[in-house]
C-alpha cells in the first residue's frame, strides 16, 4: 500500500484514495479534466471512469459538485483530516456496536501510547461533532 493513499485507501477504494489525494492538494475546485490530467501522469485512465469515480465521491457527501459555465467543478467537503475523524469514527462505532468492551479496552490502551499533545488534539476534533 501507497504511503500517500495508506489510511484514506483504507475506507475508500483505491481510485477513490488517488483522486481524493489530488483534490485535497489543489487549492482551488477542480474538474474532471484536471484530476484527469494528474492522473495520466502517473497511468492510462479514462475519462469517463474518473468522471464516474467523482460523481460517486459527490454522492457519497465527500466532494461538493457545482456548475461553473459549461463543466462541474469539484471541491472537497472538508478536509483531510476531517474526513479522516469522520471515517474512523464510523468504523469504530461499528466495531463497538458489533465486539463490545474488546474494542474498547484495545482503543484506550493505543489512546494511552500516544503523546498528550497529540490526545488534546484529538479531544479537540471529538469536540467540534
Amino acid at each position: 500500500m501507497n504511503k500517500k493513499t495508506g489510511v484514506t485507501g483504507k475506507v475508500l477504494g483505491e481510485l477513490e484514495s488517488k483522486i481524493m489525494e489530488i483534490i485535497w492538494s489543489q487549492k482551488k475546485a477542480v474538474s474532471v479534466k484536471d484530476v484527469t490530467e494528474i492522473l495520466e501522469k502517473r497511468r492510462r485512465i479514462a475519462y469517463t471512469t474518473v468522471m464516474t469515480i467523482m460523481v460517486r465521491l459527490a454522492n457519497k457527501g465527500i466532494l461538493v459538485r457545482y456548475l461553473s459555465g459549461q463543466s462541474y467543478l469539484y471541491k472537497p467537503k472538508g478536509t483531510k483530516d476531517q474526513f479522516m475523524a469522520k471515517a474512523v469514527h464510523g468504523i469504530f462505532s461499528s466495531a463497538v456496536s458489533t465486539l463490545g468492551e474488546e474494542v474498547l479496552t484495545h482503543f484506550v490502551k493505543e489512546i494511552q501510547k500516544i503523546s498528550p499533545k497529540k490526545r488534546q488534539q484529538l479531544l479537540k476534533i471529538l469536540d467540534e461533532d
